[in-house]
């Protein structure tokens, strides 16, 4: 028998009826520098710089987390 309750089911009829639809069109266009490529492909530029910068701290932390394994099972093992 399947739940009546389902907690991460989508919006019902009331929530789509809700929606807006258009946005800020212009504005948002210039607060993102849309207008400018050189913006935008500065914005790539330093979006890629920032993603090597999380894959390089991602990598550490599994580093340290081997490390601190390894060390616990040393200690086990000698203890």
């Amino acid at each position: 028998m399947a739940p009546s309750y389902r907690p991460y089911a989508g919006g019902g009829e009331e929530q789509k009826k809700k929606k807006k639809k258009g946005g800020g069109g212009r504005w948002v266009a210039a607060l993102w520098g849309a207008g400018d490529p050189a913006e935008m492909k500065r914005r790539r530029r330093v979006a890629g710089y920032k993603a090597y910068a999380v894959e390089g701290s991602v990598k550490a932390s599994i580093r340290r987390g081997l490390r601190w394994v390894k060390a616990k099972c040393e200690h086990i093992i000698h203890t």
